[in-house]
């Protein structure tokens, strides 16, 4: 039977798991919670039993195995310290150690709605997180490797023969040397733009060489039942690093929500100028002046209710 291999959304969720547990201020809740986190998924308890059957082949422990196999069984009371602990700790010294240390001993870097972010990594690589991003990194003697859990960000990529550097991001793996290059994940999909050097951009269910090797210039998008592969204008799709959006007949509502991750005043969008179509280059973070902006251009209304700018037809009383 092959080897249970947690995805990458499992992993997180077990690291964020051992940090609560690990906390000082953890209490019932947490363990309670944990326990429905255990039995909600088939993955979660098949990860558990992976590691039961490897935990055999060590020896030892029995008792603490025991303990395992009943916190996969609904309980009333809370479940024991040891119990929550041994398993995480189990996890980690098992098959699985690579994956889930990795995960536990990973840096959390995030940005809010209109944040950017210059993060300078230990290896001398440098990144450049947009609005409404976050990510974990970690290091190992074989790996240095970023979990993009949701946004966009810029890697400046320094060479390091040892360990390649890996992006994980929306069920695919973005593996470099030395580059420069974009990745932006939003649910299912990933954008991977290469600026300067070359990366190998692969499933990451994938094995052996099998994926795309994208060259300078070229661009990639991928989600679970489609993948695109182009060479768009970059001075477009790099103008969010700059401070500016660039549309090109962008519907008004994917502007409006593109415009929405660097202002706290939101755009909404009436259904009968959705599809409206915008083009230009916008400076983000002021919804406003994009708003009436946009009003001098196309046959719409701005009202303002509060901090919702709600775009509809200049024709509404």
């Amino acid at each position: 039977m092959a080897e249970f291999v947690p995805s990458p959304q499992i992993r997180a969720e077990a690291a964020a798991w051992l940090a609560r547990l690990h906390a000082q201020d953890r209490d019932a809740a947490d363990e309670a919670a944990f326990r429905v986190w255990l039995s909600a998924s088939a993955a979660h308890a098949a990860a558990f039993e992976a590691v039961d059957r490897m935990w055999s082949d060590v020896g030892g422990l029995k008792d603490v195995r025991a303990d395992l196999r009943g916190a996969l069984v609904p309980q009333r009371g809370p479940v024991s310290r040891r119990v929550l602990l041994a398993g995480v700790g189990l996890l980690a010294i098992t098959g699985g150690s690579a994956l889930f240390w990795r995960s536990a001993s990973a840096k959390v870097y995030e940005t809010d709605v209109g944040e950017q972010k210059h993060v300078a990594l230990d290896d001398g690589s440098q990144l450049f997180l947009d609005a409404k991003t976050r990510i974990s990194v970690s290091f190992s003697e074989t790996a240095r490797t970023v979990d993009m859990q949701y946004g966009r960000a810029n890697f400046h990529v320094v060479p390091d023969l040892k360990r390649p550097f890996i992006v994980e991001a929306a069920e695919r793996r973005i593996v470099a040397t030395r580059c420069n290059f974009d990745v932006r994940c939003e649910g299912d999909q990933v954008q991977v733009v290469l600026i300067r050097g070359e990366a190998d951009v692969k499933p990451a269910s994938a094995s052996g060489g099998q994926g795309e090797r994208l060259q300078a210039g070229e661009r990639l998008v991928a989600s679970n039942d489609s993948e695109k592969r182009d060479k768009p204008d970059l001075s477009h799709v790099l103008a969010w690093q700059t401070g500016y959006e660039m549309f090109d007949k962008e519907n008004l509502a994917q502007a409006a929500e593109e415009m929405n991750r660097y202002s706290t005043y939101r755009l909404e969008v009436d259904p009968s100028v959705a599809g409206l179509k915008v083009s230009g280059m916008y400076r983000v973070g002021d919804n406003s002046a994009f708003a009436h902006s946009l009003a001098k251009l196309l046959p719409i209304a701005v009202r303002q209710n509060g901090d919702t700018l709600l775009l509809t037809t200049d024709s509404d009383p």
